[in-house]
């Protein structure tokens, strides 16, 4: 990928951080997704120009419950916390370096694998991928968090 196309991926990351992991009830947000996926098969061009459609259907990110602290576990699972955990991670990310932060949560998510039909593992998975590509950046490690977070 050429830095310009990470470029591309990272303006698209910013505006999609705005938006919550789901909408319209339930449904997943799969602008991260499909904006890394498009920048990787030769459409960097389109993703702005899908983004300014796509987006229009999101909702805002959610507000937080407060910090996640040493009692995480009952903290796991429910959905109204994802604003909390995406703060955590963030500041995981920001002081670990995101493998270590992988390899110390990816144990502790598993089993909640299935939750969201899968979608947190695979926006984690995209963003991994996103990482291992084009480097650490702040857009892609913030990515990382709110897939760890979903």
């Amino acid at each position: 990928m050429t830095s310009s196309t990470a470029g591309v991926l990272d303006e698209a990351y910013q505006r999609l951080h705005a938006t919550g992991p789901e909408f319209d009830g339930s449904l997943s947000n799969h602008g991260p997704m499909v904006a890394e996926a498009m920048a990787r098969r030769g459409q960097a061009d389109g993703v702005q120009r899908w983004l300014d459609c796509y987006v229009q259907r999101l909702e805002e990110f959610p507000r937080g419950v407060g910090p996640i602290g040493p009692q995480w576990r009952w903290a796991l699972g429910d959905p109204r916390r994802v604003a909390d955990w995406t703060a955590y991670f963030r500041a995981e990310v920001a002081d670990r370096p995101w493998l270590e932060v992988l390899d110390t949560w990816w144990p502790r998510l598993l089993p909640g694998l299935a939750a969201a039909a899968t979608h947190g593992v695979i926006r984690t998975g995209h963003a991994v991928e996103a990482l291992l590509t084009d480097g650490e950046t702040p857009d892609h490690l913030t990515e990382l968090a709110h897939g760890l977070a979903y």
